[in-house]
């Protein structure tokens, strides 16, 4: 039953992450760029669950965050933002990362990305 749940959350959050922006299009050539895009985006919103109190609760975010926030995802978008820093695809997910990872952005980076993608989750 939990599984339904988590699945329901995932397809919502989904949803609200479409209404909230004009998805991000990628070619087929990037499924793995939009990949860890996506996987960014559902470990920057299960990081915001996490209650650091040992529930059963908990234990269903870390089985979620162990599927979604994987170092190879976040350094593959890490390395294409570097390679094409004006890819305002991956300025949302490149934020929500900055927030989750050790900041790899500078304070002005940070608010011009911000200016330009709008991304409230992430930005003041």
């Amino acid at each position: 039953m939990k599984p339904m749940f988590i699945a329901a959350g995932a397809a919502l959050l989904s949803a609200s992450l479409s209404f909230a922006a004009e998805p991000a299009k990628f070619s087929k050539d990037e499924k793995a760029l939009q990949k860890a895009v996506s996987d960014t985006e559902m470990c920057f919103h299960f990081a915001g669950e996490f209650n650091g109190d040992g529930s059963a609760r908990d234990k269903e975010i870390n089985h979620m965050q162990r599927k979604n926030c994987n170092k190879a995802g976040q350094q593959l978008l890490q390395k294409a933002y570097r390679a094409n820093p004006q890819d305002a695809r991956l300025y949302p997910a490149v934020l929500m990362l900055n927030s989750l990872a050790t900041e790899f952005l500078s304070k002005a980076e940070v608010a011009r990305l911000c200016a330009a993608s709008k991304t409230e989750l992430v930005c003041p």
